[in-house]
């Protein structure tokens, strides 16, 4: 019997990232028509093309201030020696190591078909997984799955792993640190985890690479520009910041207002503020509002996590239709003052073909 539930298992791990992807590709669709070819000014291949260079000579100055940093993915594509377009497929496999990590916590938490697809489902629903698919070149994946590996995982040594390799593939992860560490404590009784504080040692090491290389090299006017640009620009998107929250996540708010209320009154205060901490400074360093609201997912998934306790044998059906809510419920990108809305796949497979 234990033989044939771990092939169930890895069976759902492996397929229901790819059956959640597609429902969400089919009802929140890409822009087809903007995909086939490179179009500059862009969301789709503004970031991608920057990638694509980076590809092909990963240390190179002459790109946006905001990807410089950005060194692991491309340092990947390069030494395999990707060619055209083939780096694009990095995001997507860290879209499918989301989602099939996200598969096994819930497993783990509640063997239950419906319960691990609906989560799935619903992650799938979160700009976490819309925007690598929808946008070429995004790694956010890759920087969400090491939030979760910090929040959930057992084995330090993964933990030690995320915290050393996420920087260089996204700043992003960072700032979402001090959340992701909270929830982790909030899984055990030392909240602080302060014997575990060492794990979190190879981020000197970042510091100090990137410290000394942007203050010793060339660097260090570009990134005071960059920030300096940024947080004057915040001032003209910040009115649309709720609304940008609210396209990232949408029916995930619900399992993420469960797990923020079955927090001890303290906690739950400390929690709601480290949340809004970690959205400000996305905020006003980031344009693309929607995007990185994802930075909350692992409170999204302690809240799907705690399901099992709240509602007891109804979980999974609970679970499933806040996915189904997901898929159904209107998705938009918000990227400084732009809106756009993301539409269902027979609307961009007109827009494709209509000349």
């Amino acid at each position: 019997m234990a033989g044939r539930g771990e092939t169930i298992k890895f069976r759902y791990i492996l397929v229901f990232p790819f059956m959640a992807a597609a429902l969400v590709l089919l009802l929140q669709a890409p822009r087809l028509w903007v995909m086939t070819d490179y179009r500059p000014g862009t969301f789709q291949w503004d970031r991608a093309q920057t990638f694509l260079l980076q590809v092909s000579e990963p240390f190179r100055s002459d790109i946006e201030a905001a990807m410089r940093w950005r060194l692991l993915p491309p340092l990947v594509g390069h030494y395999l020696q990707l060619p055209g377009y083939w780096p694009f497929v990095i995001p997507w496999i860290g879209l499918f190591c989301l989602l099939a990590y996200v598969g096994r916590l819930l497993w783990e938490r509640h063997a239950s078909a419906a319960y691990v697809f609906g989560g799935v489902l619903l992650v799938a629903t979160t700009s976490a997984a819309i925007v690598p698919l929808h946008w070429y070149g995004i790694n956010d994946a890759w920087v969400w799955l090491a939030l979760l590996v910090v929040a959930f995982d057992r084995s330090r040594a993964a933990v030690l792993a995320a915290v050393l390799l996420a920087p260089w593939v996204d700043e992003r992860f960072i700032i979402g640190l001090p959340l992701a560490w909270l929830v982790r404590g909030s899984r055990t009784e030392n909240r602080l985890l302060g014997r575990d504080l060492w794990l979190l040692a190879p981020l000197l090491v970042y510091a100090a690479i990137r410290g000394g290389l942007t203050f010793f090299g060339a660097g260090t006017t570009v990134e005071r520009a960059f920030m300096a640009d940024s947080l004057r620009m915040a001032a003209g998107w910040v009115g649309l910041t709720p609304l940008g929250w609210w396209f990232g996540l949408r029916a995930a708010w619900f399992p993420l207002g469960a797990a923020v209320a079955d927090q001890r009154p303290t906690s739950r205060v400390l929690f709601v503020c480290v949340m809004l901490a970690t959205y400000g400074l996305t905020t006003i360093t980031a344009a693309d509002i929607s995007r990185s609201s994802a930075i909350v997912l692992p409170v999204v998934v302690l809240g799907m996590l705690g399901f099992p306790a709240r509602f007891g044998p109804k979980a999974g059906r609970v679970l499933l239709w806040t996915g189904i809510a997901g898929i159904l419920l209107p998705m938009a990108h918000i990227v400084g003052r732009k809106i756009d809305p993301v539409e269902n796949i027979a609307i961009e497979i007109m827009r494709l073909f209509t000349p």
